[in-house]
């Protein structure tokens, strides 16, 4: 196990164990400029040689309304067995998420934690991003956040955002996402 100075309160470890195998979580340290992803699996073993043991590919849409809807398509990559794959939606116009897309186009290498199907064990490992990756994710960002100024929500319902989200997910497969068939 490489340690990468990511804390998991009890609040949060709670949260993961309820979480779905294979599906993504971020974990925002507040006051701190790194994010963690963590990723329940059924087999810890099968990461603990990958390389990538994952891949990530980030989205920004705008819907004909003008929402934003920010799409993170992930990728295992198990040195056995299948690959898995996901996606999870982010609203720029939410704070927790507005904080996380802040941060993560500045990791050069985002902190990635294992959990084992139970959360007794873990395996973290940094993984890299292509710099040029990172300045596309960047780009998207700036670009959000020019359209977005006072836009910011102070609950957690986006009826906007759920309808854009919705109609972006009619659109486009996570597997249109790993592929890069959508391009802004």
């Amino acid at each position: 196990m490489a340690h990468m100075g990511i804390v998991i309160s009890k609040e949060s470890w709670a949260v993961l164990r309820e979480e779905p195998l294979y599906s993504a979580r971020f974990i925002d340290r507040e006051g701190a400029e790194e994010l963690a992803l963590v990723v329940r699996v059924e087999e810890l073993d099968s990461f603990l040689e990958a390389h990538p043991p994952l891949t990530l590919t980030l989205t920004a849409w705008r819907s004909p309304q003008g929402t934003w809807v920010v799409a993170l398509a992930y990728q295992l990559h198990p040195t056995f067995g299948e690959a898995k794959a996901g996606v999870f939606y982010l609203n720029p116009r939410q704070a927790a998420d507005a904080e996380i897309l802040r941060k993560l186009p500045r990791q050069e290498s985002l902190c990635v934690i294992f959990l084992s199907a139970d959360c007794s064990e873990h395996y973290t490992v940094g993984v890299a991003q292509p710099p040029q990756e990172l300045a596309h994710w960047q780009q998207l960002m700036k670009d959000i956040s020019q359209t977005l100024t006072g836009e910011m929500l102070a609950d957690d319902e986006d009826p906007d955002f759920e309808a854009a989200r919705q109609e972006f997910q009619a659109c486009y497969s996570v597997q249109d996402l790993l592929a890069g068939l959508y391009k802004e």
